[in-house]
């Protein structure tokens, strides 16, 4: 377990812009996600959804988007990704290219058999240990969300929610027919996903598996460990 010191995880906050209290550019944002929440909860398979980076450390500016964090269930990622990507393309929601500021970014899921980051953290990775810290969970079934968090003790996170949202107990036979569409939907998604991370030069960050979706083509981790941890 990394052990980070208050003198730390302050000069974690002072590197990233994180503000004392959000702006008001960040409540419009948050206004429309809890708008959204009614229309997410909708998916079905989603276990929890989480707002984190920048708009969830109170350190977005104006121009900044909405980034999600999703647990699915065991055997759903690929659906639940192509689910809420249509969802938000419907609303024209989604953030692309040329739309970026105050869109919603699916840059992360993972399944619930998937909870433990241990072997996603590189050394002193203080930055993953305040993202852990500072998610903001809006849909919680299960206790899913409670779960990640036992599970990431080694980040020392804690977190009071006790909202719950019951999931339907789906029949045997809803369950092999979406157990085909995932397979379908992965047949579909997975060669384009590959190919757009060979594009990019397979960059540090990038997650693509049946357990974890992790889009984060500019992941900044090591730059703000060495920048807040070495840097005299």
């Amino acid at each position: 377990m990394q052990n980070f010191t208050e003198k730390d995880i302050n000069k974690l906050e002072k590197y990233l812009w994180v503000k004392p209290s959000p702006w008001e550019s960040e409540t419009i944002l948050w206004e429309k996600i809890w708008n959204f929440t009614e229309k997410f909860i909708k998916v079905p398979w989603v276990l929890s959804i989480c707002v984190c980076n920048s708009l969830a450390m109170n350190a977005a500016h104006k121009d900044s988007d909405i980034d999600l964090f999703i647990i699915t269930k065991r055997n759903r990622i690929w659906s639940v990704r192509i689910l809420m990507t249509i969802l938000l393309m419907v609303h024209r929601q989604r953030k692309t290219a040329s739309q970026h500021t105050g869109k919603f970014c699916l840059s992360f899921f993972i399944t619930e058999d998937k909870l433990d980051f241990k072997n996603l953290a590189i050394k002193n990775d203080i930055y993953l240990h305040y993202w852990i810290q500072t998610l903001k969970p809006i849909i919680n079934r299960e206790n899913i969300f409670q779960k990640f968090i036992t599970v990431n003790t080694w980040s020392r996170v804690m977190n009071n929610l006790n909202s719950e949202i019951h999931l339907n107990k789906n029949k045997k036979f809803l369950t092999l027919l979406w157990d085909i569409c995932e397979k379908v939907i992965k047949l579909f998604l997975l060669p384009k996903t590959k190919k757009s991370f060979q594009k990019l030069w397979k960059p540090f960050g990038v997650v693509i598996s049946d357990t974890m979706l992790k889009f984060h083509d500019q992941d900044r981790r090591k730059e703000i460990r060495d920048a807040v941890l070495w840097r005299k």
